[in-house]
């Protein structure tokens, strides 16, 4: 049963329409709606006209051919790309029927005009404004054309009716009733739970209400683990402040008992206690080294970001001259470099970092390091190139974690912090910073800060002198 109900009802080809196309699902329900309740009222007229009109003629059995033709324009459609036709062909046909019915039963009078309206409105739903507009005009042509007949000429007649009075209203009341039955139907299923559209937006609304079902759900997930991460973050800086002050007082202590130890036992120390004793006092102070770090991480977030007018060449040389390594080394400043607008602080501490390493991990006899600035829409572009050791590429983002080193602290001293501080420091202004190198080839370090207007800086520095006095007020 449920086989023969599908496939009277041509459910494969409304299934191949694509589940988007809202409103080509939408013609396919109405061309079958018109189709099936069509048929019904060809029928029912054909029998009438069979049953209370004697000698009714041929006009039964063309209304008759009618109903066949629109079974099998609507059972033998093959595949969707010819339903535009299939629908034309309804719409044609019913036109046709109309005409020649027009001729023998009323012409401008008959019954059979009440299905214009029906025809004309199925016409704009299926085939869209264009089909619908030319239908309107081949309906208002064909009523014009029935009238300046049935006024002027003997064309048309009620022979249909034998002039009878009674049939004549008869049919005049079938007609209306089978047209108000078709524009029942479609009204009907435009406003019922079966119109697509309004499925699909159903559909569209539950989905939606899923999601933000969802998004509620995930925004208090989220919610929630960003609270836990606050509290983690502000235990963690408190972690490391403690870390660096609290744990500095025992290291002190272990490195003057140590030092106590090598005055006490000074001459009856061998060699390898020498070098033991020598082994805990640099410990001591790489561990020292290491909360120093610790605690310069940790503040990286808690310091405040301040804008100032920088003289990057100034501020460059200043770093220069800071530099006290006993390396022969050689600074080349290759570009001019900006006045701009920034954080001074965090330029010069990531210039302070860039430098030190560029001229400690470097075994070549004189170091050449090379400085330069461009600048580009958005930021200004800060390289630091030497030609020292190199980085392998596998090592490009480790050097950036805090506490790892590519060597072992006894090949080069290190804590392993200043790249992840300076990095740090550049994201936190809204820059990246990156390098670029390849074992013994030398290393590029690539750092960008976000290009800030002179204007916005003496707003911001109004707006707080402001602020100033309305506290000193």
């Amino acid at each position: 049963m449920n086989r023969l109900i599908s496939i009277f009802s041509r459910n494969h080809i409304l299934d191949a329409i694509p589940y988007e196309d809202v409103v080509d699902k939408q013609r396919f329900v109405l061309f079958r709606i018109f189709s099936i309740s069509g048929t019904l009222v060809c029928l029912a007229a054909a029998l009438k006209m069979l049953a209370t009109i004697p000698n009714p003629g041929l006009l039964p059995w063309i209304i008759l051919s009618l109903a066949a033709i629109m079974v099998t324009n609507y059972f033998f459609i093959a595949s969707i790309n010819r339903l535009i036709l299939s629908y034309k062909i309804l719409l044609g046909s019913s036109f046709a029927l109309l005409h020649f019915v027009a001729y023998s039963c009323g012409g401008i009078r008959t019954g059979g005009l009440l299905f214009h309206g029906v025809i004309i409105l199925y016409a704009y739903l299926m085939l869209g404004n264009k089909g619908g507009r030319a239908f309107t005009l081949l309906f208002v042509a064909n009523a014009i054309y029935f009238y300046l007949i049935s006024s002027f000429t003997d064309l048309t007649s009620f022979a249909m009716f034998k002039e009878d009075v009674e049939l004549i209203n008869q049919d005049f009341i079938v007609n209306a009733l089978f047209s108000f039955y078709l524009i029942a139907s479609q009204g009907s299923y435009l406003q019922s739970g079966k119109n697509i559209l309004i499925q699909r937006l159903e559909k569209s609304k539950r989905e939606l209400e899923n999601k933000n079902k969802e998004l509620t759900t995930s925004n208090k997930l989220l919610q929630t683990y960003t609270n836990s991460l606050e509290k983690s973050n502000k235990e963690l800086i408190k972690f490391a402040s403690v870390a660096s002050h609290d744990l500095k007082a025992p290291l002190r202590a272990i490195g003057t008992l140590t030092d106590f130890l090598e005055m006490d036992l000074e001459e009856v120390m061998n060699e390898e206690s020498k070098k033991n004793l020598a082994t805990i006092k640099n410990r001591v102070k790489r561990m020292e080294l290491l909360l120093d770090a610790l605690l310069n991480y940790s503040k990286v977030d808690r310091r405040p970001t301040t804008q100032s007018v920088i003289n990057t060449g100034k501020l460059l040389d200043q770093v220069i001259q800071n530099q006290t390594t006993k390396k022969n080394h050689k600074i080349k400043i290759t570009s001019n470099m900006p006045t701009m607008v920034g954080d001074e602080y965090v330029l010069k501490s990531v210039l302070e970092v860039l430098l030190e390493n560029a001229i400690k991990f470097n075994n070549n006899p004189q170091p050449e390091i090379e400085i330069s600035c461009t600048e580009t829409k958005n930021h200004w572009e800060f390289k630091v190139t030497d030609n020292g050791i190199g980085i392998e590429e596998k090592y490009h983002e480790k050097i950036f974690i805090i506490f790892q080193t590519i060597d072992a602290r006894d090949t080069f001293e290190s804590t392993g912090a200043g790249l992840a501080v300076a990095k740090k420091m550049i994201e936190k202004v809204g820059g990246q910073m990156h390098v670029s190198s390849a074992l013994h080839q030398g290393a590029t370090f690539t750092f960008s800060l976000a290009k800030r207007e002179m204007e916005t800086l003496t707003t911001n520095l109004k707006e707080r002198k402001l602020e100033k006095e309305t506290v000193h007020i």
